[in-house]
């Protein structure tokens, strides 16, 4: 997705579910945030190369948020909903994101030969 003038405003907890690499809302707003970035429907084996990308082109696009969230305490989803509700007060409760280009560090990788590989490297 090539794009680069297309921009959608997501929920500040699922940015945050990316710019931490930690779960403040649901896994359907990984998937969603990461399919809109790459333009690809992405399978859940391959969130961690693609979060390699993700993490530092949202923090580009979102420098305020470097640091938000990575070494907060949360022990349910009461605590990860009022530590996201104390963070919209301050970056607001949604953030525009536009897709990632292939300089942004991210490439397609078919998932059925990616988990070949995936798994080809266990077995070694």
């Amino acid at each position: 997705m090539e794009n680069q003038e297309m921009q959608r405003d997501f929920d500040l907890g699922a940015i945050l579910n990316i710019t931490t690499s930690r779960l403040f809302t649901n896994m359907d707003d990984v998937y969603e945030v990461l399919d809109y970035l790459t333009g690809d429907s992405i399978y859940t084996h391959q969130i961690p190369r693609v979060m390699d990308a993700a993490q530092p082109y949202v923090l580009s696009l979102h420098p305020e948020l470097k640091g938000v969230g990575d070494n907060v305490e949360i022990n349910s989803f009461e605590d990860a909903k009022a530590f996201v509700d104390e963070q919209k007060k301050i970056f607001g409760e949604k953030l525009s994101l536009k897709p990632m280009s292939k300089t942004d560090g991210y490439s397609y990788v078919d998932p059925m030969e990616e988990v070949d590989e995936i798994h080809s490297k266990k077995t070694r």
